[in-house]
């Protein structure tokens, strides 16, 4: 008995040390949108601890160096980082890209429905462009019947349509750009790499990536600083100081 009571009074006093050790401060937010993740879990497999996010993605846990602490939410990868600091940081979520099963379905029976009374026709003399037939849907007898006619839906102006598509394209272009700035403004970009300065406005200003880098499905905001400073690091003082390879 008194043996059992030390093994729990020796289990109890290594929690308690470990306990007033450092912990892990943090913040999750979703890869590339840079959104704060609420209710994500953190778990510390070394110290057996366990925290979640509050609904600023914010997370506090027991923790030392070279602890392996794994992420998890619905709807999103699960990741495992091991702690080489015990600095505040950021933690990237990727989310979990689902397809919808195809439904097919089977016409069998004298009862089935022909899955061709679903298409709608096309008039090949109109370029193709899909007919609506009108229907009665206005008056005191309006009972949504097919009363004659069709309505085409024809476009005299292809130019229109490629103006609308390229706007589309540029906005869309314009509110990423927008996040690579934000991603890559001085102040996010001091929070992954030790530089201060002159030296932290030209690496964010020389490597900030270019929208099909930022878009690609592989990218990852703190790889991609790592791999850069490594980089980084190999250039003379003089070229540190350059905001872009082609001059200051």
């Amino acid at each position: 008995m008194f043996r059992l009571g030390f093994v729990f009074l020796f289990l109890f006093l290594s929690s308690l040390v470990y306990a007033q050790q450092r912990t892990q401060e943090g913040v999750v937010y979703e890869n590339k949108t840079h959104v704060a993740l609420a209710d994500i879990s953190i778990e510390n497999l070394n110290g057996k601890f366990k925290a979640r996010t509050d609904k600023q993605g914010h997370f506090l846990i027991p923790a030392k160096v070279s602890d392996m602490l794994v992420l998890t939410g619905a709807g999103y990868k699960p990741d495992t980082v091991v702690l080489i600091s015990l600095n505040a940081r950021e933690f990237y979520l990727e989310p979990v890209r689902h397809m919808l099963n195809e439904v097919v379905i089977n016409a069998k029976g004298e009862n089935s429905v022909n899955p061709e009374a679903f298409k709608q026709p096309i008039d090949p003399n109109f370029h193709n462009q899909t007919m609506t037939y009108q229907r009665n849907v206005d008056g005191p007898n309006a009972d949504g019947s097919i009363k004659g006619g069709v309505s085409l839906r024809i476009w005299s102006n292809k130019k229109t349509e490629n103006d609308a598509r390229k706007r589309e394209q540029q906005d869309r272009n314009d509110k990423i750009t927008a996040q690579i700035e934000q991603a890559f403004s001085d102040e996010n970009v001091g929070k992954y790499v030790p530089l201060k300065g002159q030296e932290l406005h030209s690496f964010a200003m020389r490597y900030s990536p270019d929208i099909k880098t930022f878009t690609g499905k592989d990218f990852n905001l703190a790889a991609y600083i790592s791999k850069c400073y490594q980089e980084f690091e190999k250039l003379s003082p003089e070229e540190r100081a350059k905001t872009s390879i082609f001059g200051n």
